[in-house]
């Protein structure tokens, strides 16, 4: 895990995305209720790693600066359009 390599990261290679990926987490797709509770433990893992980066860039950090929910700019291309 590369958690506390994060602020660094984010400092060198602003503007970035962060992703927080279990490593060797099974294949759950396409999910059915016979895996709800391993979608939901892996969910829940995710989610706390993403905390605890959030935690740690803010404290390591803390002039980095996060995109707005919803910010403009943060899809992806539309390939059609930009090939023109």
């Amino acid at each position: 895990m590369r958690l506390y390599e994060v602020p660094e990261i984010v400092r060198i290679a602003a503007p970035v995305y962060v992703k927080f990926g279990l490593r060797n987490a099974p294949d759950v797709y396409p999910s059915g209720s016979h895996l709800e509770a391993t979608v939901l433990a892996l969910s829940r893992e995710r989610v706390r790693r993403a905390r605890l980066g959030l935690e740690l860039l803010e404290r390591e950090f803390p002039e980095a600066v996060t995109s707005e929910l919803g910010a403009a700019g943060l899809a992806l291309p539309d390939v059609l359009t930009a090939a023109r």
